[in-house]
This record gives structure tokens, sequence and C-alpha cells, in this order.
């Protein structure tokens, strides 16, 4: 009978374990499912606020402009003026813009936004360009503020709001479903950089596009986030630099006088970036505003 009562009381224990083990592991499925809904519905919403803003404030280009759709990587000597205040020539390569943007609706609904970036082979890339007072904000609030992991596209605070700055950095997210900066790292890749290798930056005051001379993967730390106050030997020496490390091949010249922006974006390894880098090639080109 003594036996009898202590199998009982293992066979009671055995089974509280196995309910608490049930418990715990139902808890932790409930929390893995609420988690994957959290961040389904963040990309749900980040998604629905951007295409409500591309619908709303761009339109296609349907402007009358004497430049072709596009140009050769190697323009003919009337469209490389000299930059006088150089003495070089400024490689040019123009094209009439992706998009028209209503800047003054857009920046009614927030002040912050600086520019709208559209990246010519991932068209899916086009976005509003916003600038705070730091590099966190941005980084997991939207363009209509709200606080989505998502976030923005925006530009580092230490950079002119006119990309006007030899070097401009933008950071976007690498979203898992392939939103925002996501799809950048197949900027990587020859074959899609060949299929066009530009990006525009457009503005208030003009609507600047970038040729991509370097794309590569790279420390955090590393000196591709490395900011200039003025251009000339030293800034050019480093987009040789970038230029020499990137996977991608670019015969795209580089001059002291160019006007560059980096985009950046992070990979599956914490300790490293993703960054394209283009130099603007319009005949029109950032220059700061007074005051």
């Amino acid at each position: 009978m003594e036996e009898q009562r202590e199998k009982t009381k293992k066979h009671g224990a055995g089974s509280a374990v196995r309910i608490i083990i049930l418990t715990a592991a139902a808890a932790v499925f409930c929390y893995a499912a609420f988690q994957l809904y959290s961040i389904y519905h963040g990309y749900q919403a980040a998604n629905d606020e951007y295409d409500s803003l591309k619908s709303s404030y761009t339109s296609s280009y349907s402007g009358s402009s004497d430049v072709p759709p596009e140009t050769s990587s190697a323009p003919p000597s009337d469209q490389s003026p000299s930059d006088e205040s150089s003495g070089e020539e400024v490689f040019t390569e123009d094209a009439a813009p992706p998009l028209t943007v209503d800047f003054s609706s857009l920046q009614a609904v927030n002040s912050d936004v600086i520019g709208w970036l559209y990246i010519d082979a991932i068209p899916s890339i086009s976005y509003p360009i916003c600038r705070g007072t730091d590099n966190d904000y941005y980084l997991h609030h939207t363009f209509e503020k709200e606080s989505l992991f998502a976030g923005s596209i925006f530009e580092d605070f230490h950079n002119s709001a006119d990309f006007s700055d030899p070097n401009s950095i933008v950071y976007g997210h690498n979203m898992r479903n392939q939103s925002m900066f996501g799809l950048l790292k197949t900027l990587r890749s020859q074959e899609t950089a060949d299929r066009s290798p530009y990006f525009w930056i457009l503005t208030p005051n003009g609507n600047y596009r970038y040729h991509i001379f370097a794309a590569f993967e790279t420390p955090v730390n590393s000196d591709a986030y490395q900011l200039f106050s003025g251009q000339g030997a030293e800034f050019l020496a480093w987009e040789q630099e970038m230029q020499k490390n990137s996977e991608i091949s670019s015969s795209v010249p580089l001059a002291e006088s160019d006007k560059t922006v980096m985009l950046s974006t992070c990979t599956s390894d914490s300790s490293t970036r993703c960054v394209v880098f283009g130099k603007c090639v319009s005949s029109q080109r950032p220059s700061r505003s007074a005051g």
C-alpha cells in the first residue's frame, strides 16, 4: 500500500511538472505570436503611411526638358563645364527628374522634411528624407511622427540640410519586408548597379542626380562615416579610398569639388553596415542657403 501511495505521489508530481512546462510553452508561444503580430502591424502601418505620402505628394515628372532621360557615362565636353573655383572639370550627366514633389504641402505636414530620395534601379526606394536635432528620433519615428520601429529615411543631423556638404549621410532601416533600405544591399551587385547607377535627391531648392561610385559592407566605426567641413585634397583622397573599397566597379571620375551622399543601413551583423556612395552629376549642384 505504501508503495502504491509513493507511485501515485510521483505520478502526481510528474503531471504537475508537465502542466507547468506546457503552460510555460504556451506563454512563450503567445508572446512570440504577439511579437510577430506587432512587427507585422508596424511594418504594415509604416508601408501604409509612406504609400499615402507617395500618392498624395508626388507625381511622375511631366514637365518639358531639353535633357534626355539618360545620358552617356562619358558626356561630351560641353556637358562638363569648368569649376572656376577649383579649375577642375565638373563631370555632368543631366536627365529629367523621375518625380515632382509638392514640398510646400509636405512641409506643412512635417517641417523636418528636407528632400525626397529615389533610386533608379530600386524604384520602391522612394521616400521623404527627414532631419532631426539628433540621429535618434527618426530612427523609430515615421514621417508623420508616429512611434514605429520602421522609422524614417533621415539625414545625419551633423550635415547641412541643403546637402551642400562634401559628403552627406542618409540613414534608413534594413527592414525584413524589404521596405525602407531593405533592398539597398542589392546595389552591391554589379548587375544591379549596371542597370542604372543613379539615385536622386529632390529638394525644395533643386533636383540632384547622383552617380553611384562605390558600394560595400564596412565596420560601423569605419572611415566611411568621416565628415568633412570643406572640399580639397583630403576629401578627394577619402573619395578615392571609398571607390577602392567598393564591391562594384565604377569609372565615374572623382574631384576635390565633388558633392557626395552616402546611403547607410544595417546588416545581419550588428558590427557592420551596408553603404552606397554617389557623387552629384547634375548641372545644378547643392549650394548652401544664405544664412
